[in-house]
């Protein structure tokens, strides 16, 4: 039995029962100083609501790899792609790719704007093909009916839709975009895996963003993998959370959907997944079961993250370090210094410092302190009235203005340092995180201290700090589970 198909039009539904194999209209290249035909608002419920109704249909019988349906489910991607001028890369002159029994990857260009950064690619992929009627090897029951995949992955494919018209009309990008919808991932990834291994040019491939079952999400939460792949991912992802959702991190490495094929060629990534569920690869996965809102919400931050991964000057390279990190415990390393000095051990309130050592190309260092140099004062504090120096400094703001006497000429003098990392509040321990530079990660939080009242908590991961004086009121900008937050919550009062 057909399902109603209101917002797909006749045509579709006639080439579709036709065994449709090719698009409404030759593809051609599409010039990339052309506009696209965005609408309104690129991303919204009802546009996602609309490609999942035909994705999910009946009609398509399950969107198998070779058949009818599968080629009119590429056929309508490439006319998507089409309509949003992307230019064509699945051949010369085609948005399809060919290959296998019957099967065609649909891949789409972006070109991005920097003369340079332009010959790199940043992918983003979802696989569009199903198990058609099922059988005892991808199916979980009952076999012989329509496996309409809504949420797998009907749903990745309609986010990433709505993505493509996002980056289309949005900001310029640096580098090159490329839009993929995967064939024959149900068969075993047979879709990026041909792509990937007949690119001339793999160097060119910087990073890959899958979007695979993203239509089920239960309370404003996604499942993230792949954030170790690649230094300060992490965080990127945390400034993309526009839509402000709880993203819990996974870090084990997946074997089961597109993104593999780009891992095992050390290629970064990132996947968000709503959760598995009762009517995964069963017949019941339907487009009534899904969350539009939760979609909508998933394709803001992939927007926003393909973006930042597009428009960052830094390389995008790949963490080997992630293949053997299978625990979500921090390794205990101390931050580095924040000062890069050590003084007299023996050193007492009531007297100043002088430096023993300072460490090569540590802040110390490249503010021009040398060994001999005798600390006076530090932001207008005498430093013979600090007690514990080291919990002074961990405290300090990142600028410091000193006071010192040289060593050499005995020549009083003041000069400006910068400290690495953060201020910790009182009563916050940390450590760092090798995938994450410049992240402090708070590892203990004593009770009834500064900190627990300023409402921190294990785990949470200090991106920056104004750049008060200890004694003035402080915040602090900090991740939790993708969030970005502010703390404390509330001013508190000045001492």
């Amino acid at each position: 039995m057909v399902k109603s198909l209101p917002s797909v039009s006749g045509l579709w539904i006639f080439l579709v029962l036709c065994g449709a194999s090719v698009a409404m209209s030759q593809d051609t290249a599409v010039p990339a100083s052309e506009p696209a035909t965005p609408d309104e608002s690129p991303i919204t419920v009802k546009e996602l609501q609309t490609h999942a109704s035909f994705l999910a249909s009946d009609t398509l019988e399950g969107r198998e790899s070779g058949t009818a349906g599968g080629r009119a489910t590429a056929a309508y991607l490439a006319d998507e792609l089409r309509r949003l001028r992307y230019q064509p890369i699945g051949s010369e002159t085609d948005y399809r790719q060919p290959f296998g029994a019957g099967y065609q990857n649909v891949l789409g260009l972006l070109a991005g704007t920097d003369p340079t950064l332009k010959d790199e690619w940043v992918v983003i992929g979802a696989h569009f093909d199903h198990v058609g009627y099922g059988n005892q090897t991808n199916s979980q029951g009952p076999f012989g009916l329509v496996h309409n995949g809504a949420d797998d992955n009907a749903s990745g494919v309609s986010c990433l839709l709505e993505v493509a018209e996002f980056l289309r009309g949005g900001p310029s990008l640096r580098r090159s975009v490329v839009v993929a919808f995967w064939d024959a991932e149900e068969k075993g990834l047979l879709g990026s895996e041909h792509w990937l291994s007949r690119h001339p040019n793999r160097q060119q491939i910087r990073f890959y963003t899958n979007i695979d079952m993203v239509g089920r999400m239960r309370d404003d939460t996604a499942e993230v993998f792949g954030e170790r792949t690649m230094p300060g991912l992490r965080a990127m992802l945390a400034r993309s959370n526009v839509s402000n959702l709880q993203l819990k991190f996974n870090w084990a490495q997946r074997d089961d959907s597109d993104h593999h094929n780009f891992y095992q060629r050390n290629i970064p990534y990132t996947m968000v997944f709503s959760g598995l569920h009762y009517d995964y690869h069963r017949p019941s996965d339907d487009y009534e079961k899904l969350n539009f809102e939760g979609i909508e919400k998933i394709a803001r931050v992939l927007a926003q993250h393909m973006t930042e991964l597009a428009n960052q000057p830094e390389p995008l390279t790949f963490r080997d370090a992630s293949r053997y990190e299978h625990s979500k415990v921090i390794p205990a390393t101390p931050p580095p210094s924040r000062f890069g000095v050590t003084w007299s051990p023996a050193r007492i309130k009531g007297q100043t410092i002088t430096l023993k050592t300072v460490g090569p190309g540590l802040p110390a260092d490249r503010a021009g302190l040398r060994v001999g140099d005798e600390l006076l004062k530090i932001n207008g504090h005498d430093v013979k009235e600090i007690d514990n120096f080291i919990t002074w400094i961990r405290q300090s703001p990142k600028r410091l203005e000193i006071d010192l006497v040289r060593a050499e000429t005995q020549v009083q003098e003041q000069l400006a340092l910068d400290l690495d990392g953060w201020p910790l509040p009182e009563g916050a321990s940390a450590a760092s995180d090798p995938a994450e530079p410049g992240i402090a990660v708070i590892t203990s939080v004593a009770s009834s201290s500064s900190a627990a009242q300023w409402g921190f908590r294990e785990g949470d991961r200090i991106h920056s700090a104004s750049d008060q004086d200890p004694a003035v009121n402080r915040y602090w900008q900090v991740e939790r589970d993708g969030r970005l937050l502010q703390l404390p919550m509330t001013p508190t009062p000045a001492p």
